[in-house]
C-alpha cells in the first residue's frame, strides 16, 4: 500500500465525468393505477425532468420527450411538478412546463405519448403564472394546484398566491375565467401548500404561512368543507399556529387528518378527527418525522393497507402500525428516503439512499418482495472506493466525517486535506447519502466533512432555532469549531472549506473571520453582502432574514463577508450561475472584485446559463474539477488529468 504519495494527489479511477453524467437525479414518485411514475433530472440533457416508467419487460420508459421539461418554479426551488391523471387508454401525465411554467397534459397510450396539450391559460408576462402541489379531483374532472401570480420582477410584494382548480378538458387554456380561485372571499396568505382532498372529495386540508415567518417557523393547517358544485364552504383552522410548524397535511381513508407538528419541539405525526375534534401524537419518539419545507409536493408520510402508515423518522422508511404503536424500520441500509407512495393493495415506492447505496426507486409488493425500478448511477464506484461515515460532535456541534478511502493508498495521521461542506438554507441538513461526487474527493486523499451547524434541522426544534438572530455568527463559528477539532486531533492536516448559497455565506465569512483555520474556500452561488440580498432575492426567502438576523441595516452590514473582506488573505474561488434569481450573480462579482483590489489569490467563473444550482453536466463537470484544481494549487500538490484554474494573483 502506498503510503509516500501525498493525500490529495492519490490516482482515482473516479472521474469528474461519473460523477456527473454517469447517472441522473431521482426526483418524485407516484402510482398511475397498479404502475409507478417517477421523475429524473438528467445533467446530461441540461438538467431535464422527464417523467418516466416501465415497460412490460421492466425497463424504463420515458414518457415526456425532449424537449418538454416537468420542473416548476413556484418559490423558485419547485418541487413536484406533475401527477398521473385518468385518460382514455389508463392515465394521461399533468405537468408543468419550465420554458413558460404552463400545465400541459399528454396522453400516454400503447404507441408513445402524444404532444403536450395546455391546460391552463397563457399569461400575461413570461412564466407568470405557476403550478406547483398538484392534486386530483377526479369526480369534477378537475386539477388542484397552488398557482402563484407573479406582476413583477418575483421580488417582495410583485407575487401573490392561492389554490385554483383547472379543468382537465383543456378549456381553460383559452379561457382564463373558466379557472377558479378555491380560496376567492376568503383571508389571504403569502404562502399556500399541500392541496388535498378527501377520499369522498366533499373536504379539502392545506396549510399557509405569512411574511416574514417561513415554513419551519409558522404554519396553519387549514380544514375546508367542498360542496358539490366544487367551491369551498366553512373553513376552520386545525392545527399549527403562532411559534408552530405544521407540514403535510392529508387524509386517510377513513376522513381524519394526518400531519406533521413540531409542537413537541420535533416534526411528529399527529392525527386529528375532525368531526370529534380529537387529536393524538401517534410516535412520540424524539426524532424528526418530516422535512423542511423547501420543496413543494413531497410526500412524508403516505397510508397503507392494515391500519399502517409509511413515515420517515429521522429521514428513514418505517412503517408505524397504528394500532400497537409498533414503528419497525425497513431497511438499515436505507438512511435517507427522499419521496414515497404507496397505493390501495398495500404496494409502495420509495426513494431512497444509503452511506453504501446510490439513489434508488424501490418498489415494495405486499407480500416484501422487493424491485428496483431505477438507480441513480450507470456506473457503480469501484470496490474499496466508497467511504465509511462516522457521525461526531465537537462542542455539541453535528458533524459527518468521510475518510480518505482508497485501497491502494494510505495516508498518515496529520497529512490529510479536509474540506468542509456546508450544507444550504441555512436551515437544512446533510444528506446521508453515497455521494460520488465525495468519493470523487475521498478517492484523491481528501477527507470530507459535512457540518450540521446550528440552524440545522434534524435535531429538533431548539437546535434548529439557535440560528434565529444569529446567522453569519454561530454558523461560521460551528464550521471553525470542527475545522479546529479536526486538526487538533490529527484527523486533519489542513483544513478547506466549501458551501453553497447559504453555505456560501458560512464559507465567505469563515475566510474574512480572524485567526480561521482554513487554507482555501470554494462558495457556490454564496451571499456577500446581506443587504443586496434582501433588496434582490426573490419573494420567498426576502423576509427569511428577519428571524434570522433582525432587520438593523448595520447588523446586516456588519455580518456581510463583503463588509469583512478587509481581513482576508486566504485564496478563494468562487463559482456562479449567472441567471440566478435568489442570490443574484452581482454578489460573486463583488467579492472577486474585493479579492483582487486586496491581491487575494481568486477566480471567479460564472456558468451564464445557470441558475441557483448547476444542473447542466457541463457546468458541473467543470465546477467539479475546478474545485479539486483550485485545492491542488493551493496547496502545492498535483492533481493529474484535470485542468488548471487560472487563479489572479497578487499584482496581477
Amino acid at each position: 500500500m502506498d503510503t509516500t504519495t501525498p493525500p490529495g494527489s492519490w490516482p482515482s479511477p473516479i472521474t469528474a465525468d461519473q460523477a456527473v453524467t454517469s447517472g441522473r437525479g431521482l426526483d418524485a414518485v407516484a402510482f398511475a393505477g397498479v404502475q409507478v411514475w417517477w421523475s429524473e433530472s438528467r445533467p446530461a440533457e441540461g438538467g431535464r425532468v422527464c417523467v418516466c416508467t416501465t415497460n412490460a419487460a421492466g425497463d424504463p420508459i420515458d414518457l415526456l420527450p425532449a424537449p418538454w421539461n416537468a420542473r416548476t418554479r413556484v418559490h423558485e426551488y419547485g418541487g413536484t411538478s406533475w401527477i398521473p391523471v385518468p385518460g382514455r387508454n389508463g392515465f394521461d401525465l399533468v405537468f408543468t412546463h419550465l420554458a413558460d411554467q404552463r400545465l400541459y397534459r399528454v396522453e400516454v397510450g400503447a404507441n408513445g405519448a402524444t404532444e403536450p396539450q395546455p391546460l391552463s391559460p397563457e399569461p400575461d408576462l413570461p412564466s407568470g403564472l405557476r403550478y406547483a402541489d398538484l392534486a386530483l379531483d377526479e369526480r369534477r374532472g378537475r386539477l388542484l394546484a397552488v398557482r402563484e401570480t407573479h406582476r413583477g420582477d418575483g421580488t417582495f410584494g410583485t407575487v401573490d398566491r392561492t389554490i385554483v382548480a383547472v379543468p382537465l378538458d383543456g378549456s381553460a387554456a383559452a379561457d382564463a375565467d373558466l379557472v377558479v380561485d378555491l380560496l376567492a372571499g376568503q383571508p389571504r396568505s403569502d404562502f399556500l401548500a399541500s392541496p388535498r382532498l378527501s377520499p369522498a372529495g366533499d373536504a379539502l386540508v392545506w396549510i399557509s404561512w405569512n411574511h416574514p415567518d417561513m415554513p419551519w417557523d409558522s404554519t396553519t393547517a387549514h380544514l375546508a368543507d367542498v360542496a358539490r358544485g366544487g367551491h369551498l364552504g366553512k373553513t376552520r383552522v386545525i392545527a399549527g399556529g403562532p411559534g408552530i410548524s405544521v407540514i403535510d397535511p392529508g387524509f386517510l381513508p377513513d376522513g381524519s387528518v394526518l400531519v406533521m407538528s413540531d409542537e413537541s419541539d420535533w416534526w411528529q405525526p399527529i392525527l386529528i378527527d375532525p368531526r370529534r375534534g380529537s387529536r393524538r401524537t401517534l410516535v412520540e419518539v424524539q426524532q424528526e418525522f418530516a422535512a423542511p419545507l423547501w420543496s413543494l409536493g413531497r410526500r412524508q408520510w403516505a397510508p397503507v393497507t392494515g391500519g399502517r402508515l409509511l413515515l420517515r423518522p429521522a429521514g428513514r422508511p418505517a412503517l408505524l402500525d397504528t394500532f400497537s404503536g409498533q414503528l419497525t424500520e425497513l431497511d438499515p441500509r436505507w438512511t435517507v428516503v427522499s419521496d414515497l407512495a404507496a397505493d390501495r393493495s398495500g404496494t409502495m415506492a420509495l426513494i431512497v439512499h444509503g452511506d453504501d447505496l446510490p439513489g434508488q426507486l424501490v418498489v415494495i409488493a405486499p407480500s416484501g418482495r422487493r424491485t428496483v425500478l431505477r438507480s441513480a448511477v450507470d456506473e457503480p464506484l469501484p470496490d474499496g472506493f466508497a467511504p465509511t461515515p462516522e457521525l461526531r460532535t465537537f462542542g455539541g456541534i453535528h458533524a459527518v466525517i468521510y475518510p480518505p478511502t482508497n485501497p491502494g493508498h494510505r495516508a498518515d495521521r496529520g497529512t490529510v486535506p479536509f474540506v468542509l461542506t456546508i450544507h444550504g438554507g441555512p436551515t437544512a441538513q446533510h444528506s446521508r447519502t453515497l455521494s460520488v461526487t465525495t468519493a470523487y474527493f475521498t478517492s484523491r486523499g481528501f477527507g470530507v466533512a459535512a457540518v450540521d451547524h446550528r440552524g440545522s434541522t434534524g435535531y429538533g426544534r431548539p437546535y434548529r432555532d439557535a440560528l434565529q438572530g444569529h446567522w453569519a455568527e454561530l454558523d461560521i463559528a460551528d464550521a471553525i469549531t470542527v475545522a479546529r477539532g479536526l486538526l487538533a486531533d490529527g484527523t486533519a492536516g489542513s483544513a478547506l472549506i466549501s458551501g453553497g448559497s447559504a453555505g456560501g455565506l458560512t464559507v465567505l465569512g469563515a475566510l474574512t473571520s480572524e485567526g480561521n483555520p482554513f487554507s482555501a474556500g470554494v462558495s457556490s452561488y454564496g451571499i456577500g453582502d446581506l443587504n443586496a440580498l434582501v433588496a434582490t432575492t426573490h419573494d420567498f426567502e426576502s423576509r427569511y432574514l428577519e428571524g434570522l438576523l433582525g432587520t438593523d441595516p448595520q447588523v446586516l452590514l456588519n455580518r456581510s463577508p463583503l463588509h469583512n473582506a478587509g481581513r482576508l488573505n486566504t485564496p478563494v474561488l468562487l463559482l456562479q450561475g449567472g441567471k440566478d434569481p435568489i442570490v443574484t450573480p452581482d454578489q460573486a462579482e463583488s467579492f472577486a472584485a474585493v479579492c483582487a483590489a486586496k491581491g487575494v489569490p481568486h477566480a471567479l467563473i460564472v456558468f451564464p446559463d445557470e441558475g441557483h444550482g448547476f444542473r447542466d453536466a457541463t457546468a458541473r463537470r467543470t465546477a467539479l474539477q475546478a474545485e479539486l484544481a483550485f485545492y491542488g494549487q493551493v496547496l502545492g500538490f498535483e492533481t493529474p488529468g484535470v485542468p488548471p484554474v487560472v487563479l489572479a494573483e497578487p499584482g496581477a
